[in-house]
């Protein structure tokens, strides 16, 4: 091959593009060819190396490959699902709920005292149940409301109607559901959606329990034993019943059933007989019958289903009690 085509393959060589390959060669061509004429072998050359540069870009030849990208920090990313925000938040929420279903209790304890005694200062156990509610965190609106459902009216004075709703839960247990509102739609709506959604169904199951009084002392209460309350509650009349149990909390007390006409009577009688005694609550209660219990197995899938929809149910704000036929 001649100087002028080696020439102009060792400039072209080095450019980036090929129209500026092409280009570059055909001005180094013109520049360097005689006046005269053109030999041959020249021309030849020139033309090959136009095909070469149309059919394949030189930059093809060109290695693609690329640096590793290097991360600006050493520290490993955190695997999804494994951050510590997340364990916090899964743990607040179970905190929350607890002290929700807390919440409702006390709530019920403050209502059913203003319903017994009124909003009076005389009132013991209304003012008992406020120390209790403020000392657990209860916020002021909540207690405040609490007493106007005592007194027959909601939180904007409109009058309050209690409402019943009967069903069942996981594992064919019975349920009986109290309710105080001031809409008897919506509160049917919203304890019906909560009844769906958590395993359960609203059916008749009022026939399994009987509306009776009921009274709770805690074990020790002002220094008695169970003998000593047993005898002297079964003196007074509309005394049923008194056992041994245990509370919502997993703590002992001592259980008087009565008559549901007197169960505000036998809680004056045993205050004014035994000074010192508390009661952590009485009122009407729905008592399942004994031969119709449900026996829920612990660990069982069902006991976990179930104790779900009581916690999702105490937690509604027109919810007032729960009650179960489950042993």
């Amino acid at each position: 091959m001649p100087n002028l085509s080696r020439r102009v393959l060792a400039n072209v060589w080095f450019r980036p593009g090929t129209k500026d390959l092409c280009r570059t060669s055909s001005q180094s061509l013109q520049q360097q060819r005689p006046a005269s004429s053109t030999s041959t072998t020249t021309m030849q050359s020139f033309r090959a190396f136009r095909c070469l540069c149309r059919t394949q870009p030189l930059r093809s030849v060109v290695s693609t490959a690329r640096a590793p990208i290097r991360n600006f920090t050493t520290t490993p990313p955190s695997a999804s699902g494994h951050s510590r925000w997340s364990k916090i938040k899964h743990d607040k929420g179970k905190a929350d709920a607890r002290r929700g279903a807390s919440f409702s209790k006390m709530s019920q304890e403050v209502t059913n005292a203003c319903k017994e005694g009124g909003n009076d200062s005389s009132n013991l156990r209304l003012n008992a149940a406020i120390a209790a509610a403020k000392k657990a965190g209860m916020p002021k609106d909540r207690i405040n409301t609490a007493i106007q459902r005592g007194l027959g009216k909601s939180a904007t004075g409109v009058a309050l109607e209690p409402v019943l709703v009967e069903g069942m839960g996981p594992g064919n247990v019975a349920l009986v559901i109290d309710a105080l509102t001031d809409s008897k739609l919506r509160a049917l709506q919203d304890i019906k959606y909560i009844l769906n959604k958590y395993h359960g169904q609203n059916t008749p199951s009022g026939y399994l329990f009987t509306r009776k009084g009921v009274l709770h002392i805690p074990a020790g209460s002002g220094g008695y034993e169970f003998d000593s309350i047993l005898e002297t509650a079964l003196e007074i009349e509309g005394t049923e019943d008194v056992e041994e149990g245990m509370s919502d909390e997993g703590t002992p007390e001592f259980i008087i059933t009565t008559d549901p006409s007197k169960v505000g009577n036998v809680a004056s009688e045993l205050r004014s007989t035994m000074p010192g005694l508390q009661f952590s609550g009485y009122g009407m209660e729905w008592v399942p019958n004994e031969d119709t219990m449900v026996e829920v197995v612990p660990g069982d899938k069902s006991e976990g289903l179930l104790q779900e929809l009581i916690e999702k149910l105490e937690e509604s704000p027109e919810v007032v009690s729960v009650y179960t036929n489950a042993k």
